[in-house]
């Protein structure tokens, strides 16, 4: 039985966080040293070029001027940024809540190392992102994120565990690629950095999986979770960068929307994505689980102009 959780300085007077941030200081101080001592900016500095985000073969940012495609370049650097914190953020609530979890004392120690680690990768990374600008969304427009948020209110070990154990194998993937196009040696050292925790987290979270016993209950619930993830990856990053270039351009049509998606080849982009994510959940344990997303059609693309139907009524 899982009690309510309270974590603590989610509420706190001023003073008392003022507190809380100098003692997160002074450790973050001890561990890391005194690196990465920023001031928040709000012009994103452009560490991942047009070529990165697919952006030189859409003919809607090459006609725009020079000031319009510094903009959309800013506002998706941010966002990448963004989503990297968040998807560590995400990872300390996982095993935190996996440390509540724990059903040994070993297991219990296992998960509070780990959550020590993605502490530190939020810490080196959160220098790095500037004041939000002022024309980005809320979170609530992002679905990723929106689902990394929603996972972590399930009190199904199991669920959280393959989630995780899904989401290290893709990061560990994804932050590789930012490490090796980003034009910051400090943040593509930090990426690097990343690699070595997150395969061990990932090859951690394999095994402890396989030793899971599974209810028919767990199994339905990972089903379900994981084809929301599925269907957000049909177009991760293309609905970021669509949006983006709505928010600095103004709002586009439904045929540009269709046209920039097939312009970043978004559908050939997905079946290599599903198919990776495929491979990631294959696991001795999770046999029907694989088979009843396939049933369910979670690793076959849509048309670009399915896929935007399909995020749009899940929003």
């Amino acid at each position: 039985m899982i009690k309510q959780q309270f974590i603590p300085g989610s509420n706190l007077p001023n003073s008392e966080e003022n507190k809380l941030l100098c003692w997160l200081s002074s450790e973050l101080g001890a561990r890391l040293g005194h690196q990465n001592q920023l001031s928040p900016t709000e012009n994103t500095p452009i560490y991942w070029g047009a070529s990165y985000f697919g952006l030189n073969k859409v003919k809607t940012f090459q006609s725009a001027n020079f000031h319009h495609q510094t903009k959309i370049l800013q506002l998706c650097n941010y966002c990448v940024l963004e989503q990297i914190y968040a998807i560590e953020k995400a990872c300390v609530n996982y095993m935190a809540k996996l440390v509540l979890m724990h059903e040994s004392t070993e297991e219990q120690m296992l998960y509070s190392l780990f959550c020590a680690d993605e502490a530190m990768h939020l810490a080196k990374i959160k220098p790095f992102i500037p004041i939000p600008p002022s024309a980005i969304h809320q979170d609530e427009d992002n679905q990723l994120l929106k689902f990394l948020n929603d996972v972590i209110d399930t009190q199904d070990k199991a669920v959280i565990l393959f989630v995780l154990l899904v989401l290290d194998g893709w990061s560990l993937s994804y932050y590789r690629s930012l490490a090796i196009e980003c034009h910051e040696p400090d943040i593509s050292l930090i990426l690097q950095a990343f690699l070595t925790d997150k395969s061990r987290h990932h090859a951690t979270s394999v095994m402890l999986f396989h030793n899971l016993s599974l209810t028919t209950q767990s199994q339905s619930t990972i089903v379900e979770t994981l084809s929301k993830f599925l269907l957000i990856m049909q177009v991760e990053p293309q609905q970021m960068i669509v949006s983006v270039m709505a928010q600095i351009k103004g709002d586009l049509s439904r045929h540009q929307e269709i046209r920039i998606f097939e312009e970043l080849d978004t559908e050939a982009q997905s079946v290599t994505r599903l198919k990776f994510l495929r491979s990631l959940m294959r696991n001795p344990n999770s046999g029907t689980i694989l088979q009843m997303l396939e049933a369910r059609g979670a690793f076959q693309p849509f048309n670009c102009r399915d896929a935007i139907n399909r995020v749009s009524t899940n929003k």
